[in-house]
């Protein structure tokens, strides 16, 4: 890649949207003015446009990220919610065909699915130029992971969300296939003879499997830390009575309600009968974009996510692709390097610089 001389001209604008929620709220995206870095490139005699292969090679990551893509690891991110694929499209339900319809627009508009384990650890292995998302589906519905019998063959349901993802992948090889799935109970994805295979199944293949405490608890109501406790490591002590070698840390709220007070800390860590849980990820109900992990307020114990509806009343996942859509400057894209982050020079002040580990800060 061509190395240039370059000067940079840029308008710092604060970049400030609403704070986290806990529950569900039909939040409109905020009109916000920005002027985007200009980047103006030029080459001398000294700095030809041609280099050899070797000259190429010789490059740090650093210096091959390609600033043509207008990288931004310090935009916003957004994590879907979903729970049912059903027959109906409503609040909480949308069609397979719906759904299909929600991976084509990603797909389209340059978004590409990405573990969220990874990314609040800020392993960004996004593809340059493309905007990483996060799917999450609450409760292990069967019709996220259902199982069917086809001529003597066990097959996955093509109208299941995993089965829609799985045939998505299919057509564009280039879209990363990934979710968490949030469960509870003993009987997650309703099929109680497969229940073995099909969480095994989901760690084999690259997708998350994430606590949702043991009983869909309503955590407000609980009066005491072994209330917490119970509730996650009964799950965790349950799931890893199934996968031994599997670490379930990231964590989604029931019905977005919160225990009160310091029974909060044990949302984070616990220990419940000899059973340790740490999470990496506690994740909310609603309801708008991520902070980056990059910036200085990502805050992994209250990470909000939006709802994926598609009625005329609720229609937040829309909402927010649209304002991204008009304030492309505002997502998070990525430069192609897990180990470099690069920031345009009126985003440099939302980065955490004293928490960047072994990466490297590229600024333009």
């Amino acid at each position: 890649m061509t190395r240039f001389k370059s000067s940079v001209l840029a308008i710092a604008i604060a970049i400030l949207l609403s704070g986290c929620n806990s529950s569900i709220t039909n939040s409109t995206p905020e009109s916000t003015l920005h002027t985007t870095v200009v980047e103006i490139e030029t080459t001398t005699e000294d700095n030809p446009i041609e280099e050899t292969t070797a000259d190429t090679d010789r490059l740090t990551d650093k210096e091959k990220v390609d600033l043509s893509l207008n990288p931004n690891e310090a935009g916003r991110v957004m994590v879907l919610m979903y729970h049912s694929i059903g027959e109906t499209d409503s609040a909480w339900e949308i069609t397979p065909d719906s759904f299909r319809a929600d991976l084509e627009y990603m797909y389209t508009n340059g978004y590409r699915p990405i573990s969220l384990s990874k990314y609040v650890k800020g392993q960004i292995d996004t593809p340059a130029g493309y905007t990483p998302i996060i799917l999450t589906f609450d409760d292990a519905n069967q019709n996220n992971f259902n199982l069917i019998e086809e001529n003597g063959e066990l097959l996955i349901d093509p109208d299941s969300a995993l089965g829609i993802m799985q045939e998505f992948n299919k057509k564009y090889e280039d879209f990363n296939v990934t979710a968490s799935f949030y469960i509870y109970g003993t009987n997650a994805f309703r099929q109680q003879q497969y229940v073995e295979y099909k969480l095994q199944y989901l760690v084999d293949n690259g997708f998350d499997v994430g606590n949702h405490t043991y009983g869909h608890a309503r955590l407000i109501e609980s009066t005491t830390s072994e209330e917490v406790q119970y509730q996650i490591g009964m799950l965790v002590a349950y799931v890893n009575g199934i996968l031994p070698d599997y670490e379930m840390n990231t964590f989604v709220i029931p019905y977005g309600q919160r225990p009160k007070g310091d029974l909060n800390d044990y949302l984070v860590s616990g220990e419940y009968n000899g059973v340790s849980y740490d999470h990496i990820a506690v994740l909310e109900v609603g309801s708008h974009p991520t902070y980056s992990v990059f910036d200085a307020r990502f805050d992994y114990t209250s990470i909000p996510r939006i709802r994926a509806s598609n009625t005329e009343e609720h229609q937040e996942s829309a909402d927010w692709f649209e304002y991204f859509e008009k304030n492309p400057h505002l997502r998070f894209v990525s430069d192609g390097f897990e180990n470099v982050v690069t920031v345009p020079q009126d985003m440099l002040e939302l980065i955490d610089t004293d928490d960047l580990g072994d990466k490297s800060l590229l600024v333009y």
